[in-house]
């Protein structure tokens, strides 16, 4: 049990370090894709990374057991990031940053609401704290909310998306306990490439393919596909299935804190006395939440 909880938290710290990376990496890529296209490009890379490394298919068992897949490859693999990169053209990245990292509060009031979970006084506490600090490290010195309302409408509903996805995928881990995880997080990424496909007709198909001979737009497709997409859904998958619902999602605070250190490594930019006291409050709010 307790090496199972020790992993949960490694799986987590992974996928949180790497999924704070991706903002940087998706803005190199923004200079040659729309956002529709680098969606599909990289769920379709994940998918093909996952059946290339255990090529077999979960068989039909009931409606009811598809529809979770279905519900899962919507809100978490093509809703969360569509509406996540369309909210961006819209509205600010502090804005969003805020709106978007507030998901765990999401997941635990679903929680609440669908199916009794109790909430408890350190989670509640852990929650504020974490929010002080993403709050200081996406505004910095700005001191100005300026409101967006369709943007951050649009940042809140991903938000919500990626508390509905979590909620699904516990639903799918109680009824495929002794399923591999790989195979379970295969079948997500199937309907989910289904769902993100259907976007590229909002915005047209650019069939340029000079851009994909660039090594950066390469690497970056491959670090966003491959690790970002197939090793960090299955990591995530699995920081779920050891640590709970709660205590996982608890580590999404983290993700405004390696973004920022990230982006301050690959594109220069500053790291501000609050960004530093932001990251002492998010990692706070991370410990305080963890308690029993």
């Amino acid at each position: 049990m307790k090496n199972s909880v020790f992993l949960g938290h490694i799986f987590a710290i992974f996928t949180i370090v790497v999924w704070g990376s991706t903002f940087s990496a998706t803005k190199v890529l923004l200079q040659d894709f729309n956002s529709y296209e680098i969606l599909v490009i990289r769920f379709a890379l994940a998918y093909i990374c996952l059946f290339v490394s255990y090529p077999k298919f979960l068989k039909f068992v009931s409606l009811k057991e598809e529809f979770l897949f279905a519900m899962c490859g919507l809100s978490g693999v093509c809703l969360y990031f569509l509406l996540e990169n369309i909210a961006l053209v819209y509205t600010s990245a502090s804005n969003a940053g805020v709106l978007v990292s507030i998901s765990p509060i999401y997941t635990a009031i679903l929680g609440f609401l669908l199916f009794k979970k109790k909430l408890r006084l350190s989670f509640s506490i852990g929650f504020l704290f974490a929010l002080i600090g993403v709050i200081l490290i996406v505004f910095q010195e700005n001191t100005e909310l300026h409101i967006n309302p369709l943007g951050d409408f649009l940042c809140l509903l991903a938000g919500l998306s990626w508390a509905f996805y979590t909620i699904f995928l516990e639903k799918l881990f109680e009824r495929k306990s002794n399923t591999n995880t790989l195979l379970i997080t295969q079948k997500i990424f199937f309907y989910g490439v289904i769902f993100s496909f259907l976007s590229l007709f909002i915005d047209g198909i650019d069939l340029s393919f000079e851009r994909f001979l660039v090594l950066k737009n390469i690497l970056n497709l491959v670090f966003l596909g491959v690790f970002a997409s197939a090793l960090c859904y299955l990591s995530w998958g699995l920081s779920l299935k050891f640590l709970g619902t709660l205590k996982a999602s608890a580590y999404l605070y983290v993700v405004p804190v390696v973004s920022v250190f990230v982006a301050f490594i690959t594109l220069d930019e500053p790291i501000t006395l609050s960004i530093i006291f932001g990251s002492i409050f998010v990692l706070m709010g991370l410990a305080l939440s963890q308690k029993h």
